[in-house]
């Protein structure tokens, strides 16, 4: 195996250096903000025994250790499956045979550069080698990432093999969490996970853990690791399509001695995946893997060159609550965005995508019905509100009335729908009204009734049992085929080169199941496969179209994963056509989703009352403001409702790429009659990573915003904003009365130096206003402005 490590690791070249456990079998790594401590032993595998992160007690050599701390990394195979049969993915066999070879710190390949702004510099490595010292079994190599400044780590395992070895499973984090470090115990820790089902997304919840399958026992009668445990998973490649690929675990305590801390960890995968919380003896572990062969029916042979390596996962860690944790998963968030952008060559554009303004003609307007007596006057509108980008949805390429379900796959504009004019008529009227012109494409599909389905070789789609796998009318392309990408791309490329399209909603409503048996060891291994050929063609994209704006769309967001957000621009947070509802979706975006990413409707219409047009732009002002509605039919003071929103936006844009989610009446509930959602900043995170920002906050104070919903019910809302906080309503903009005027001004009242009461203008119906925070001189200039 000499010389193995080093390859898999990109090169003798990036070797650099060595850390060599001390007497007691310890090693440190980390970036001085999050610090790792292992323990290797002849007689166990590599675990952590130590783990800090900002605003916590940073572990070092010396401290006592995780008691029952896990291995890093688990190993499954059908040839020595598990060291536990009561458990499903934790104590493998396979695993607990593994023992400590060497620990090597890798630096960076150049491409990882991050060109301009925060976290610049590339990201550090250390991979952890360990191997069965019988020889049974692959070489298993566990790599750490992270970068300057984040308390953050991004983690992966490594698999080679000279003979042929079946892995069934393999996870890419297995984490025992500090709490005995922090003198918290089991029952003083929260869950936090997120469901995720069509017209419903983002619907986070908490419950603690002793309320879940992780129930109480007596651990001194019944000595062991408990066969429960708390798991959420995903099939085939909605991976948000049921469940969050995230969670959090907090612990917390308000004794004085105790250390509250929150870990916070993300699957970065779009296809099949599976996460659990378990209960050591004592302690709790959080495990991540990619697909395995439980649930998905993936297994890959190792041997004969076919080495493999894991999906990655990333985690945070930090002192306080699970906010926190949010927050610095957001940077970590925005960080890998721009490692992304870096690889792809695009990071002098990468800023210009975070500031337009996006109309679609979709949602509560076409439907998927345009034609040109529809689009002009749309196109007219948007351009009156200020719109970057015009969007033409679904439906451009549909002659048949209906047939772009079961037709697409071409790509070819319509003849019908676009008169005299045709497609290149509107897109160059689009482009006159100053705005960038946008289509609805669904890449990665072609419709069983398309002539491109007896075109494209078989080998191009997705099989099973020798026959193409269709889903209601559709084939799906398998993008490991070079006739699949092809075809892709030369769609996109026409489209770019043909109409100066500038940017693409890519949608994706067809899944293909399980996977592919064709040329693989396992379907679930076809899937795998596909996936990340998927995750390569968006690179090769946008290497050749660096500056085309691209948005994530899977029937809403059903695929809102950050193998995918870290390579696009933009997420469709939702199909909701219901503002009422769309508000729950919006406020709980930010534990899913960059703000910057939050593509949220704001579908305003002259019919609306005046509270509910106010509703509906309030879901996207503090995300990105993503418009629908037939401004076409607005009289002026719709019109410049709209418009105020727009320019508000723009606001939030200037400062939401240093800007954290913030939840000041905790986390919201899909049923709440109250919600609250806003941006602030984090001064432990600026301090570390925006000291200029830090210190015009501490020399001037800052401003914060607040979007705040009341669905129904009580006519107040108490929130703790903190210390010489000053609340003003800005959307709607009371000092344009006028452009919404039966939608009056909340009243607010001081109730402490702390706490405001908000109190809602018309009890009779739903409604919602935005609102700046200051502090500090800004608070105080707020104050003098409102007196004059």
């Amino acid at each position: 195996m000499t010389g193995v490590v080093e390859r898999m690791l990109g090169g003798e070249e990036r070797i650099a250096g060595r850390l060599i456990p001390d007497a007691s079998g310890r090693f440190v790594w980390g970036n001085g903000v999050v610090t790792m401590v292992f323990e290797a032993s002849a007689d166990a595998p590599v675990r952590l025994v130590g783990l800090s992160g900002r605003g916590m007690r940073q572990v070092d050599a010396n401290i006592p250790g995780e008691p029952d701390a896990q291995p890093i990394v688990e190993l499954r195979s059908s040839v020595d499956g598990g060291g536990d049969n009561r458990l499903q993915l934790a104590a493998s066999a396979a695993g607990l045979k593994l023992r400590f070879v060497k620990a090597v710190l890798v630096s960076p390949p150049m491409d990882e550069s991050m060109g301009s702004g925060p976290n610049a510099k590339p990201m550090d490595a250390l991979a952890i080698v360990q191997r069965d010292p019988n020889g049974d079994g692959p070489l298993v190599i566990s790599v750490f990432k992270t970068r300057t400044g984040l308390s953050a780590v991004r983690t992966y395992t490594m698999l080679h093999d000279d003979d042929e070895y079946p892995v069934e499973a393999v996870s890419s984090m297995n984490v025992t969490l500090p709490l005995a470090a922090a003198r918290l115990d089991d029952a003083q820790t929260l869950i936090y996970s997120g469901e995720s089902s069509w017209d419903l997304e983002n619907a986070w919840s908490c419950q603690p853990l002793r309320s879940t399958p992780l129930r109480d026992r007596d651990q001194q009668i019944n000595p062991g690791m408990s066969s429960a445990r708390f798991a959420r998973s995903s099939s085939s490649t909605w991976s948000t399509g049921e469940y969050q690929p995230a969670g959090i675990v907090e612990g917390y305590s308000e004794d004085a001695g105790a250390r509250p801390f929150s870990f916070m960890w993300q699957i970065e995968h779009n296809g099949a995946w599976e996460w659990e919380i378990g209960e050591d003896d004592p302690g709790i572990r959080v495990s991540a893997y990619g697909p395995e062969y439980r649930d998905h029916q993936w297994f890959t042979m190792l041997g004969d060159g076919n080495d493999f390596v894991s999906v990655p996962v990333s985690f945070a860690i930090c002192g306080g609550d699970w906010q926190r944790a949010v927050a610095e998963m957001t940077v970590h968030r925005r960080a890998l965005r721009r490692h992304h952008a870096a690889i792809q060559g695009r990071s002098d554009v990468f800023d210009d995508s975070l500031l337009r303004v996006v109309y679609n003609d979709y949602m509560n307007t076409l439907w998927g019905d345009p034609t040109i007596e529809k689009e002009l006057p749309l196109v007219e509108g948007a351009s009156k509100v200020g719109a970057d980008v015009f969007c033409i949805d679904a439906g451009w390429y549909d002659d048949e009335d209906g047939g772009w379900w079961d037709m697409v796959g071409e790509w070819q504009p319509s003849c019908d729908r676009f008169g005299t004019m045709r497609l290149a008529g509107l897109i160059h009227d689009i482009q006159a009204h100053g705005m960038i012109a946008g289509l609805w494409l669904e890449p990665e599909v072609v419709g069983v009734r398309s002539p491109l389905a007896k075109e494209l070789p078989d080998d191009a789609f997705f099989c099973r049992h020798g026959r193409r796998i269709a889903d209601q009318g559709r084939y799906h392309l398998d993008f490991r085929s070079q006739a699949a990408r092809d075809h892709a791309s030369a769609a996109v490329d026409r489209l770019i080169d043909e109409f100066g399209i500038g940017y693409f909603k890519f949608d994706y409503n067809t899944t293909p199941g399980v996977g592919t048996d064709v040329n693989v060891d396992s379907v679930g291994e076809g899937l795998l496969e596909h996936c990340r050929a998927v995750q390569d063609w968006i690179d090769d994209v946008r290497r050749r179209h660096p500056d085309v704006i691209i948005e994530n769309c899977g029937s809403g967001a059903m695929r809102a994963d950050y193998a995918m957000l870290g390579r696009l621009d933009l997420q469709s947070t939702s199909d909701q056509a219901d503002p009422l509802v769309y508000a729950a979706i919006a406020a709980g975006a930010g534990m899913t989703v960059l703000p910057e990413q939050q593509g949220n409707w704001g579908y305003a219409q002259e019919e609306m009352d005046d509270e509910t047009a106010v509703f509906t732009l309030t879901a996207g002002i503090l995300g990105r403001l993503y418009l629908s509605g037939f401004i076409n039919r607005m009289d002026p003071m719709r019109l410049a409702l709209v418009r105020d929103a727009v320019t508000l936006h723009r606001a939030v844009l200037d400062e939401q790429g240093r800007l954290m989610p913030w939840w000041p009446y905790e986390l919201p509930g899909f049923k709440d009659s109250w919600l609250a959602y806003g941006l602030r900043h984090d001064a432990r995170i600026s301090k570390d990573l925006f000291p200029d920002v830090a210190d015009i906050i501490d020399d001037h104070g800052h401003c914060e915003y607040l979007a705040v919903w009341r669905r129904s019910g009580v006519e107040s809302m108490y929130l703790t904003l903190g210390e010489g906080a000053h609340i003003t309503q800005v959307f709607p903009d009371p000092a344009h009365p006028e452009h919404a005027p039966n939608a009056q001004p909340w009243t607010i009242e001081q109730v402490d130096p702390q706490t405001v009461c908000l109190t809602a203008a018309n009890l009779d119906v739903p409604s919602a206003r935005i609102f700046a925070v200051t502090y500090g001189d800004d608070a105080d200039a707020a104050k003098e402005a409102e007196k004059a």
